[in-house]
C-alpha cells in the first residue's frame, strides 16, 4: 500500500526509518570524498593526487577514467555539497561558483544570471582574485539584470585573499565534523515534520502507531483503497453497506 522507497526515509520525514541500503552505501563512500577533500590521509591519498586530482579540488576534478574506486567517487561526489562549507583563504581549493563559502548558499544561487553567462562555471577562486579585483570571462555583455547583479557581487565578495589553505568544515553536524549519519540523513532530500515524532513518542503499541502513520498516507486497506488496485470485493464495509 505504500511505495518502499517511502517505508525506507527516516520517521520524522514520514517514513518507517527502515534503512536503505543503496543510500548508506553512499553515504559510505562519502566519507573518503570527505577525506580527499580535507586532505586527510597518507600514501592513498598522495597517489590519488598524483594520479588523478593534479592539483586540482575532487570537486572541480572532471577526471572520469581510472580505476573502480575512483569512478566510484566521482559518481557521487556531488552529493557532498549539501553539507560542506568552505572557508576561503588562499582559493585554490574552492570552486567560485559552485562551493557554498559565502553565507552558506553556492553563489551561482545568488547571481543566477551571472553564473548563467560565464565562460568557466568550475573557475577556482584564487583564479579569478587577482591584485586589482575580481577578473571573469563571460559569454557576451551585461544587460540590465547581469549589470545589478555585477555591482551586488562586487561588494559582497572579499578582497585580498590570505597566504593560508583553505579549509572546509561539515555544517550538518555540532562538531563541524563529516558523519555517516547526517549525510544518511542529507540524502533522503525530503522535509523534516517536527509533528510526527510526537505520533513515534506516544505511549501506544506499536501496532496502532504503524496504524495511525498507514492512515495519515491515506493508505490503510479499506474498501475502496482495496477497489482501486483491483482487489477482491465490492468496496463497500460489509457492515453498514457504504464505501
Amino acid at each position: 500500500m505504500v511505495k518502499w522507497a517511502d517505508i525506507c526515509l527516516p520517521k520524522d520525514r514520514c517514513g518507517l526509518g527502515i534503512l536503505a541500503s543503496r543510500r548508506m552505501n553512499v553515504a559510505l563512500m562519502l566519507r573518503w570524498v570527505w577525506r580527499i577533500t580535507r586532505g586527510d590521509g597518507g600514501l592513498w591519498l598522495r597517489l590519488l593526487e598524483a594520479k588523478y586530482l593534479q592539483g586540482i579540488p575532487l570537486l572541480a576534478c572532471s577526471h572520469s577514467v581510472g580505476s573502480r574506486f575512483w569512478k566510484s567517487l566521482q559518481a557521487i561526489k556531488e552529493d557532498i555539497r549539501a553539507g560542506l562549507r568552505f572557508s576561503v583563504h588562499n582559493g585554490s581549493g574552492t570552486q567560485f561558483w559552485l562551493d557554498p563559502w559565502l553565507d552558506g548558499a553556492p553563489l551561482r544561487l545568488y547571481f543566477s544570471s551571472l553564473f548563467a553567462i560565464c565562460a568557466a562555471p568550475t573557475i577556482l577562486v584564487f583564479e579569478v582574485a587577482l591584485a586589482d579585483g575580481w577578473h571573469f570571462e563571460f559569454c557576451r555583455s551585461f544587460g540590465p539584470a547581469e549589470v545589478l547583479e555585477w555591482n551586488s557581487l562586487r561588494e559582497v565578495v572579499p578582497l585580498p585573499l590570505s597566504p593560508e589553505p583553505d579549509s572546509v568544515s561539515w555544517s550538518l553536524s555540532p562538531s563541524g565534523e563529516f558523519s555517516v549519519s547526517s549525510a544518511y540523513q542529507a540524502l533522503c532530500r525530503s522535509p523534516v515534520l517536527l509533528w510526527l515524532s510526537l505520533l513515534w513518542k506516544a505511549p501506544m503499541p506499536l501496532k496502532i502507531k504503524i496504524f495511525v502513520w498507514q492512515l495519515l498516507h491515506d493508505r490503510l486497506p479499506s474498501g475502496t483503497e482495496v477497489l482501486k488496485r483491483h482487489g477482491p470485493g465490492n468496496g463497500l464495509c460489509p457492515l453498514c453497506h457504504v464505501p
